[in-house]
Protein backbone atom coordinates (compact mmCIF):
# COMPACT_ATOMS: atom_id res chain seq x y z
CA UNK A 1 0.00 0.00 0.00
CA UNK A 2 1.14 3.43 -0.89
CA UNK A 3 2.08 6.17 2.33
CA UNK A 4 3.90 3.26 3.54
CA UNK A 5 0.49 1.91 4.85
CA UNK A 6 -0.67 4.84 6.62
CA UNK A 7 -4.02 4.93 4.67
CA UNK A 8 -6.61 3.21 3.52
CA UNK A 9 -7.72 3.18 0.01
CA UNK A 10 -10.64 5.60 -0.83
CA UNK A 11 -13.09 2.88 -1.37
CA UNK A 12 -12.52 0.99 1.92
CA UNK A 13 -13.37 4.20 4.11
CA UNK A 14 -16.82 4.51 4.72
CA UNK A 15 -19.28 7.35 3.33
CA UNK A 16 -20.10 8.47 6.92
CA UNK A 17 -16.56 8.81 8.35
CA UNK A 18 -15.51 10.83 5.70
CA UNK A 19 -15.63 14.78 6.50
CA UNK A 20 -16.38 15.90 3.61
CA UNK A 21 -19.83 13.44 3.84
CA UNK A 22 -20.15 13.25 7.76
CA UNK A 23 -23.50 15.52 8.46
CA UNK A 24 -22.69 18.83 10.53
CA UNK A 25 -23.40 18.08 14.07
CA UNK A 26 -25.12 21.37 16.26
CA UNK A 27 -22.37 22.98 17.87
CA UNK A 28 -23.18 22.66 22.16
CA UNK A 29 -25.37 26.58 22.97
CA UNK A 30 -22.40 28.22 25.12
CA UNK A 31 -23.78 30.32 28.26
CA UNK A 32 -24.66 34.18 27.40
CA UNK A 33 -24.58 36.81 29.21
CA UNK A 34 -27.93 36.95 31.07
CA UNK A 35 -28.44 40.76 30.71
CA UNK A 36 -27.95 41.63 27.18
CA UNK A 37 -28.26 37.66 25.92
CA UNK A 38 -25.17 38.45 23.14
CA UNK A 39 -21.96 37.72 24.36
CA UNK A 40 -21.71 34.12 25.13
CA UNK A 41 -18.70 32.67 27.73
CA UNK A 42 -17.07 28.86 27.58
CA UNK A 43 -17.41 28.80 31.48
CA UNK A 44 -19.13 30.76 34.53
CA UNK A 45 -15.47 31.41 35.61
CA UNK A 46 -14.39 32.78 32.15
CA UNK A 47 -17.87 35.24 32.27
CA UNK A 48 -16.89 36.91 36.13
CA UNK A 49 -13.04 37.20 34.23
CA UNK A 50 -14.88 39.05 31.46
CA UNK A 51 -17.60 41.00 33.33
CA UNK A 52 -15.36 44.49 34.25
CA UNK A 53 -14.42 45.15 30.76
CA UNK A 54 -18.39 43.16 29.36
CA UNK A 55 -20.31 45.87 32.10
CA UNK A 56 -19.29 48.73 30.05
CA UNK A 57 -20.64 47.74 27.20
CA UNK A 58 -23.69 45.37 28.47
CA UNK A 59 -27.04 47.00 27.68
CA UNK A 60 -30.19 44.89 29.24
CA UNK A 61 -31.69 43.33 26.23
CA UNK A 62 -35.45 44.31 25.32
CA UNK A 63 -37.39 41.41 26.28
CA UNK A 64 -41.29 40.88 27.28
CA UNK A 65 -39.61 39.11 30.09
CA UNK A 66 -37.14 42.13 31.19
CA UNK A 67 -39.79 44.55 30.90
CA UNK A 68 -41.97 42.84 33.34
CA UNK A 69 -39.02 42.43 35.69
CA UNK A 70 -38.49 46.24 35.66
CA UNK A 71 -42.32 46.91 36.20
CA UNK A 72 -42.44 44.37 39.17
CA UNK A 73 -39.31 46.29 40.59
CA UNK A 74 -41.05 50.07 39.70
CA UNK A 75 -44.05 48.36 42.27
CA UNK A 76 -46.63 48.72 38.82
CA UNK A 77 -48.43 45.47 39.44
CA UNK A 78 -51.31 45.79 37.68
CA UNK A 79 -49.23 46.56 34.53
CA UNK A 80 -46.64 43.51 35.15
CA UNK A 81 -49.81 41.31 35.22
CA UNK A 82 -51.20 42.65 31.97
CA UNK A 83 -47.84 41.65 30.43
CA UNK A 84 -47.14 38.68 31.61
CA UNK A 85 -50.85 37.29 30.53
CA UNK A 86 -49.78 37.95 27.06
CA UNK A 87 -46.28 36.17 27.57
CA UNK A 88 -46.26 32.91 25.22
CA UNK A 89 -45.01 30.62 27.54
CA UNK A 90 -45.88 31.27 31.32
CA UNK A 91 -42.94 32.68 33.51
CA UNK A 92 -43.22 30.63 37.09
CA UNK A 93 -40.56 33.07 38.68
CA UNK A 94 -42.37 36.04 37.31
CA UNK A 95 -45.46 35.11 38.38
CA UNK A 96 -43.97 33.88 42.39
CA UNK A 97 -42.32 37.28 42.06
CA UNK A 98 -45.72 39.32 41.65
CA UNK A 99 -47.76 37.35 44.06
CA UNK A 100 -45.06 38.04 46.65
CA UNK A 101 -45.17 41.61 45.99
CA UNK A 102 -49.53 41.48 45.88
CA UNK A 103 -48.93 40.15 49.62
CA UNK A 104 -47.06 43.48 50.89
CA UNK A 105 -50.17 45.06 50.86
CA UNK A 106 -48.32 48.56 50.23
CA UNK A 107 -48.10 48.51 46.86
CA UNK A 108 -50.78 50.65 43.95
CA UNK A 109 -50.54 52.08 40.47
CA UNK A 110 -52.65 54.50 38.62
CA UNK A 111 -52.22 53.05 35.40
CA UNK A 112 -50.84 54.73 32.65
CA UNK A 113 -50.94 58.04 35.03
CA UNK A 114 -54.34 59.14 34.11
CA UNK A 115 -55.07 60.15 38.01
CA UNK A 116 -54.08 63.01 40.07
CA UNK A 117 -54.46 63.25 43.58
CA UNK A 118 -55.45 67.38 44.59
CA UNK A 119 -57.64 69.06 46.83
CA UNK A 120 -61.07 68.79 46.00
CA UNK A 121 -62.85 71.86 47.21
CA UNK A 122 -65.14 71.23 50.16
CA UNK A 123 -64.34 67.79 50.13
CA UNK A 124 -60.49 67.39 51.55
CA UNK A 125 -58.42 65.35 48.73
CA UNK A 126 -59.48 63.51 45.87
CA UNK A 127 -58.57 61.95 42.19
CA UNK A 128 -59.37 64.00 39.25
CA UNK A 129 -59.03 62.84 35.24
CA UNK A 130 -55.84 63.79 34.03
CA UNK A 131 -56.67 62.50 30.39
CA UNK A 132 -60.14 62.04 28.64
CA UNK A 133 -61.30 58.53 30.34
CA UNK A 134 -63.07 55.99 28.66
CA UNK A 135 -65.85 54.21 29.56
CA UNK A 136 -64.57 50.29 31.54
CA UNK A 137 -60.73 52.44 31.06
CA UNK A 138 -58.66 50.83 34.20
CA UNK A 139 -57.74 53.62 36.52
CA UNK A 140 -55.99 52.82 39.74
CA UNK A 141 -55.15 49.25 40.99
CA UNK A 142 -54.44 48.67 44.74
CA UNK A 143 -53.85 45.75 47.28
CA UNK A 144 -54.85 45.38 50.56
CA UNK A 145 -53.04 46.60 53.87
CA UNK A 146 -55.52 44.29 55.92
CA UNK A 147 -58.72 42.89 55.59
CA UNK A 148 -61.28 41.32 57.91
CA UNK A 149 -65.19 39.58 57.35
CA UNK A 150 -68.14 41.47 58.35
CA UNK A 151 -69.88 39.24 60.68
CA UNK A 152 -66.61 37.99 62.59
CA UNK A 153 -66.23 37.55 66.41
CA UNK A 154 -65.28 41.36 66.53
CA UNK A 155 -66.31 44.34 64.77
CA UNK A 156 -64.22 44.43 61.13
CA UNK A 157 -62.71 47.80 61.75
CA UNK A 158 -61.26 46.22 64.81
CA UNK A 159 -59.60 43.01 63.41
CA UNK A 160 -58.99 45.28 60.37
CA UNK A 161 -56.96 47.93 63.03
CA UNK A 162 -55.41 45.12 65.08
CA UNK A 163 -53.68 43.68 61.48
CA UNK A 164 -53.07 46.90 60.46
CA UNK A 165 -51.21 47.78 63.78
CA UNK A 166 -49.58 44.26 63.76
CA UNK A 167 -47.43 45.17 60.71
CA UNK A 168 -46.83 48.80 61.60
CA UNK A 169 -45.18 47.44 64.66
CA UNK A 170 -43.50 44.31 62.81
CA UNK A 171 -39.88 43.41 63.30
CA UNK A 172 -37.76 45.55 60.82
CA UNK A 173 -35.16 44.17 58.51
CA UNK A 174 -36.51 40.75 59.11
CA UNK A 175 -37.38 40.85 55.45
CA UNK A 176 -38.10 43.59 52.69
CA UNK A 177 -41.91 43.37 53.10
CA UNK A 178 -41.98 43.62 56.97
CA UNK A 179 -39.66 46.85 56.41
CA UNK A 180 -42.33 48.04 53.63
CA UNK A 181 -45.23 47.70 55.78
CA UNK A 182 -43.71 49.10 58.75
CA UNK A 183 -43.26 52.25 56.84
CA UNK A 184 -46.52 52.41 54.81
CA UNK A 185 -48.15 52.23 58.14
CA UNK A 186 -47.09 55.23 59.50
CA UNK A 187 -46.23 56.80 56.17
CA UNK A 188 -49.95 56.28 54.54
CA UNK A 189 -52.24 54.17 56.70
CA UNK A 190 -51.96 56.72 59.58
CA UNK A 191 -52.72 59.61 57.67
CA UNK A 192 -56.16 58.86 56.27
CA UNK A 193 -59.03 60.40 57.41
CA UNK A 194 -60.56 59.25 60.68
CA UNK A 195 -64.66 58.12 60.51
CA UNK A 196 -64.89 61.31 62.51
CA UNK A 197 -62.97 64.72 61.72
CA UNK A 198 -62.64 65.67 65.53
CA UNK A 199 -61.40 61.81 66.49
CA UNK A 200 -58.28 62.80 65.37
CA UNK A 201 -58.25 66.07 67.21
CA UNK A 202 -59.74 64.65 70.51
CA UNK A 203 -57.01 61.94 71.02
CA UNK A 204 -53.88 64.26 70.19
CA UNK A 205 -55.14 66.17 73.53
CA UNK A 206 -56.14 63.30 75.98
CA UNK A 207 -53.69 61.89 78.00
CA UNK A 208 -54.46 58.43 77.58
CA UNK A 209 -52.35 55.64 77.23
CA UNK A 210 -49.87 55.48 74.29
CA UNK A 211 -51.68 52.21 73.26
CA UNK A 212 -55.01 52.75 73.77
CA UNK A 213 -54.86 56.25 71.80
CA UNK A 214 -53.63 54.39 68.58
CA UNK A 215 -56.06 51.68 69.11
CA UNK A 216 -58.64 53.69 69.10
CA UNK A 217 -57.51 56.23 66.22
CA UNK A 218 -56.71 53.34 63.96
CA UNK A 219 -60.15 51.39 64.50
CA UNK A 220 -61.54 54.87 63.28
CA UNK A 221 -59.45 54.91 60.22
CA UNK A 222 -60.54 51.33 59.31
CA UNK A 223 -64.08 51.75 60.16
CA UNK A 224 -63.98 55.05 57.59
CA UNK A 225 -62.16 53.71 55.07
CA UNK A 226 -62.42 50.36 54.43
CA UNK A 227 -63.96 48.86 51.13
CA UNK A 228 -66.89 46.29 50.59
CA UNK A 229 -65.31 43.44 48.43
CA UNK A 230 -67.59 43.52 45.14
CA UNK A 231 -65.76 39.08 44.94
CA UNK A 232 -67.14 38.21 48.31
CA UNK A 233 -69.44 40.89 49.61
CA UNK A 234 -68.96 39.54 52.95
CA UNK A 235 -65.38 41.33 53.17
CA UNK A 236 -63.75 44.13 53.52
CA UNK A 237 -60.46 45.47 53.21
CA UNK A 238 -58.54 48.66 54.02
CA UNK A 239 -56.92 49.70 50.35
CA UNK A 240 -55.58 53.27 51.53
CA UNK A 241 -54.54 54.44 47.61
CA UNK A 242 -58.58 53.43 46.83
CA UNK A 243 -59.57 55.10 50.06
CA UNK A 244 -58.64 58.62 48.61
CA UNK A 245 -61.67 59.07 46.41
CA UNK A 246 -64.24 60.35 47.55
CA UNK A 247 -68.03 58.77 47.63
CA UNK A 248 -70.94 60.07 45.41
CA UNK A 249 -74.31 58.37 45.13
CA UNK A 250 -74.06 58.62 41.46
CA UNK A 251 -70.60 57.42 41.22
CA UNK A 252 -68.77 57.55 37.48
CA UNK A 253 -66.70 54.97 38.54
CA UNK A 254 -66.60 51.17 39.68
CA UNK A 255 -64.92 48.68 41.61
CA UNK A 256 -64.00 45.38 41.00
CA UNK A 257 -62.03 44.07 44.45
CA UNK A 258 -61.35 41.12 46.10
CA UNK A 259 -59.78 40.36 49.77
CA UNK A 260 -56.18 41.39 48.30
CA UNK A 261 -56.57 43.44 45.45
CA UNK A 262 -58.82 46.79 43.78
CA UNK A 263 -59.18 47.92 40.55
CA UNK A 264 -60.90 50.71 39.82
CA UNK A 265 -62.50 51.34 36.51
CA UNK A 266 -64.15 54.50 34.80
CA UNK A 267 -67.64 53.68 34.76
CA UNK A 268 -68.65 56.35 31.92
CA UNK A 269 -66.32 58.58 29.43
CA UNK A 270 -64.65 61.19 31.74
CA UNK A 271 -63.96 64.76 30.48
CA UNK A 272 -60.57 66.08 31.54
CA UNK A 273 -60.21 67.64 35.34
CA UNK A 274 -63.45 66.50 36.21
CA UNK A 275 -63.07 64.86 39.64
CA UNK A 276 -63.11 60.60 39.56
CA UNK A 277 -65.84 59.29 42.46
CA UNK A 278 -66.99 55.71 43.80
CA UNK A 279 -69.62 54.48 46.07
CA UNK A 280 -68.77 53.46 49.17
CA UNK A 281 -72.14 51.92 48.97
CA UNK A 282 -72.37 48.19 47.66
CA UNK A 283 -74.56 48.71 44.26
CA UNK A 284 -78.07 47.43 45.85
CA UNK A 285 -77.85 50.01 48.49
CA UNK A 286 -77.42 52.78 46.16
CA UNK A 287 -81.15 51.59 45.00
CA UNK A 288 -82.74 53.10 48.61
CA UNK A 289 -84.21 56.32 49.01
CA UNK A 290 -81.80 59.42 49.33
CA UNK A 291 -82.87 59.57 53.33
CA UNK A 292 -81.67 55.85 53.81
CA UNK A 293 -78.56 56.29 52.15
CA UNK A 294 -77.75 59.12 54.12
CA UNK A 295 -78.09 58.09 57.01
CA UNK A 296 -76.38 54.62 56.33
CA UNK A 297 -73.75 56.71 55.01
CA UNK A 298 -73.42 58.81 58.14
CA UNK A 299 -74.08 55.72 60.30
CA UNK A 300 -71.12 53.85 58.63
CA UNK A 301 -68.96 56.14 57.60
CA UNK A 302 -69.38 59.61 59.79
CA UNK A 303 -69.98 62.21 57.41
CA UNK A 304 -73.22 63.79 55.64
CA UNK A 305 -73.24 63.39 51.89
CA UNK A 306 -73.32 66.00 49.84
CA UNK A 307 -72.99 64.47 46.32
CA UNK A 308 -75.31 66.23 43.83
CA UNK A 309 -77.65 63.19 43.80
CA UNK A 310 -78.52 63.58 47.09
CA UNK A 311 -78.57 67.23 46.93
CA UNK A 312 -81.36 66.86 44.70
CA UNK A 313 -83.36 64.10 46.97
CA UNK A 314 -83.16 65.96 50.02
CA UNK A 315 -86.85 65.69 50.81
CA UNK A 316 -86.53 62.12 49.73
Amino acid sequence: MCCGGMHRAWHQIVPWQHPMLMPMLPLPMLPRCSRCGQKAYCSPECQRKDWKVHKLTCKKAETPENRIGDLLRQGRLFSAQCELEQLQKPNPRLAAELEEKMKFGTLSEVVDDVLQLQPIEGFGLGYVAAKELLPGQPLLFDTAFSSAPMDGDKEFYCTIAEKAIRKGHGDRRVSARADAQADFYYDSILKLGTKDSHDRATLEETDMDPEMREQILVCSIAEANSMYCTEDPSLLALFAAGARFNHSCAPNATLESSKSTLLVRAGCAIPMGSEVTISYLPHQLLLEAGAKRRERLLNGRGFHCRCQRCESEQDQ
